[in-house]
């Protein structure tokens, strides 16, 4: 009697550990990638599966109300035994917020067994706006590698790197930035250079400029811009308008059978 309940127990183990169809929680599932990106922006995503399963295919579909220049735009199937993906996605090209859907099965013998896990990001899709600067070489030997920073209010929001300069030459700088936690109201970029010979038109490794984040308070305080200040006041009031527009996803995935 003792050893047909210890065989009834050890059964019972067993078919514990093993995956039952349908079973959604068997499947975890971590993403990794930005949650704000910019209009037209390639962007990679991890995906990190954990399960009991031999193989896993994972799905994503991308929704939203107008994804013009988005892709894929249909649904896209990866396979991995390792149980890890990743999902190279280009942003649409209208400000919005986006969702990455992703489903993931449990295969075995390349069949899917019924264990489903789903998960959803849901992705800030923002005007980007271009910061150009003008650097020069003020030496008479080429020089290589020149990193910029970009500051926000003190805040560190991202670098670029010119691959070379000529001698005693001047280049036009553009640096993408997608804005992020920045408020209505008055702002100071600041750039800096890190490379000796290489300075800003002002003979510096410094550039700083100050600028106003959504509908100036009045007048007055345009008349106090320059007109370059202006331009860039512009871009940032079209980038605050669009910012603050509606927030709907788009419709549901459609997931194939």
């Amino acid at each position: 009697m003792k050893n047909l309940s210890s065989t009834l127990i050890l059964i019972l183990l067993l078919l514990s550990l093993v995956p039952l169809n349908g079973g959604a929680s068997q499947i975890n599932i971590h993403i990794e990638g930005p949650n704000v990106i910019g209009v037209n922006q390639d962007v990679g995503y991890k995906v990190y599966v954990e399960g009991f399963f031999s193989e896993y295919k994972c799905g994503l579909i991308i929704s939203g109300i107008n994804l013009t220049g988005a892709s894929p735009v249909n649904e896209l199937i990866k396979s991995s035994k390792q149980g890890y993906f990743i999902f190279n996605i280009t942003a649409p090209s209208v400000a919005q917020t986006i969702q990455l859907n992703f489903r993931v099965y449990g295969m075995r013998n390349n069949k899917t067994i019924g264990a489903i896990g789903d998960r959803i990001l849901k992705v800030d899709v923002k005007e980007v706006m271009d910061i150009k600067v003008k650097i020069k070489n003020v030496e008479s030997y080429e020089i290589k590698n020149v990193k910029l920073s970009f500051y926000l209010d003190g805040r560190y929001i991202g670098n670029t790197t010119v691959d070379k300069i000529a001698p005693n030459s001047t280049e036009s700088i553009t640096y993408k930035w997608v804005p992020e936690g920045i408020y209505q109201g008055e702002h100071t970029l600041t750039v800096k250079i890190s490379s000796e010979g290489v300075v800003f038109e002002n003979d510096l490794q410094t550039y700083q400029y100050k600028f106003y984040y959504g509908p100036p308070p009045s007048y007055d305080y345009i008349t106090y811009l320059s007109w370059g200040l202006l331009i860039l006041v512009s871009t940032l009031f079209t980038l605050f308008y669009f910012g603050r527009r509606g927030r709907k996803a788009g419709p549901a995935p459609k997931w194939k059978k």
